[in-house]
């Protein structure tokens, strides 16, 4: 009988494609050896990995570290992220030692990190190895933000130091900054479990009419366009993450933000995807092959990264932040629409990295 594996998982808290990331990647290592349990460090909601992994995990909310602040899914505020990261980092050396312990008492043979370096530091403190998974990193990240936030400069340093510290190091495109000596796996994102017409079935939306997801991701949104909607349109709309909010329209179909549809099974069912160009949506709309009409994001230094991916390997269709924020986007969902869906991808990124850390075990 194999035996039982403990793994530490740090992720960033910064929206959700990197817990997304990180329950793939999960699920897919659960899928080769069902022994694994994860003890997962991260404020992410734990809803989140319950959808995904069921039990077979245990939850320690921390901040393992700040990302960039956003006041939306489209704007960012450095100077609350400056003052944040003034706050956290240099990580505290009394709690990287207390975080070390917790991690040597349960057990745990490796710690995973999505981007989240305080976790390479409690790996190093436990003496235990640590892998680094990420298209970027946050040096990366605030290098490319510096000259706007000169405060960036210390943290940029410390960063970069503690990322090149990871015993082992996976990337998943699209990449940032690729390195040489990592080991490189196709985009990582969650597989779908149910089917197009079991997924329209439950929306209720008929199986011949035509079906829009719209994503901005984990930060909330509120959907201004709403309020502007023509009365006829011969497509449904389907938003996910719009909690607490009521539908305007009888073809409008809103999800709270932790439904119980998981994405990839959404965009099966969907004809076509609208929403904000981050990692998740990106490697699912490439797995799945959903014409992808993606909003730019200009002051995002991954976005750049992002999109070129898009307009390489999706089919896809550009809007500008202003169009999705005036809501004249709608009037270009026919000529979305028409784009010929591509066929699903046959390697998943996850599969791949669950092989390679199963080699590591």
């Amino acid at each position: 009988m194999p035996i039982p594996i403990t793994i530490g998982y740090f992720i960033t808290p910064h929206g959700f494609g990197h817990a997304t990331r990180s329950a793939a990647v999960m699920e897919a290592l659960l899928r080769r050896r069902s022994g694994i349990r994860f003890e997962l460090f991260t404020t992410s909601p734990k809803q989140f990995f319950e959808n995904s992994i069921g039990d077979r995990f245990g939850y320690h909310p921390i901040q393992s570290d700040i990302g960039v602040i956003q006041t939306s899914p489209l704007e960012e505020d450095l100077i609350a992220t400056c003052d944040q990261l003034d706050r956290l980092l240099p990580f505290d050396n009394e709690w990287v030692h207390d975080l070390a312990t917790q991690i040597i008492r349960l057990k745990c043979r490796l710690v995973i990190c999505d981007i989240a370096p305080l976790g390479i530091e409690v790996a190093r403190a436990a003496g235990i190895p640590s892998v680094l998974i990420e298209n970027f990193t946050w040096d990366w990240i605030y290098e490319n933000y510096s000259a706007g936030a000169k405060r960036l400069g210390p943290h940029i340093t410390y960063l970069a130091d503690l990322f090149q510290r990871a015993n082992h190091h996976i990337q998943t495109p699209p990449l940032c900054k690729p390195s040489e000596k990592a080991f490189l796996a196709a985009p990582i994102s969650r597989h779908a479990r149910s089917s197009r017409s079991q997924i329209r079935k439950r929306l209720q939306i008929p199986q011949g009419d035509k079906m829009v997801l719209l994503t901005m991701g984990g930060v909330p949104d509120p959907f201004a366009f709403l309020s502007t909607l023509p009365l006829n349109f011969d497509w449904y709309l389907v938003i996910a993450g719009a909690k607490g909010m009521q539908s305007p329209h009888e073809k409008v179909i809103l999800l709270p933000t932790h439904s119980s549809f998981l994405h990839p099974d959404l965009m099966v069912a969907a004809d076509a995807l609208v929403g904000k160009a981050g990692y998740s949506t990106v490697a699912e709309a490439y797995q799945s092959g959903i014409p992808f009409g993606y909003i730019r994001r200009p002051r995002s230094p991954e976005s750049i990264v992002l999109e070129a991916f898009i307009q390489q390997h999706l089919p896809s269709m550009a809007i500008p932040p202003e169009a999705y924020a005036g809501g004249s986007w709608i009037e270009r969902v026919p000529e979305l629409l028409k784009i010929t869906r591509g066929l699903p991808k046959s390697e998943n990124g996850a599969d791949a990295v669950a092989r390679h850390l199963c080699t590591l075990l």
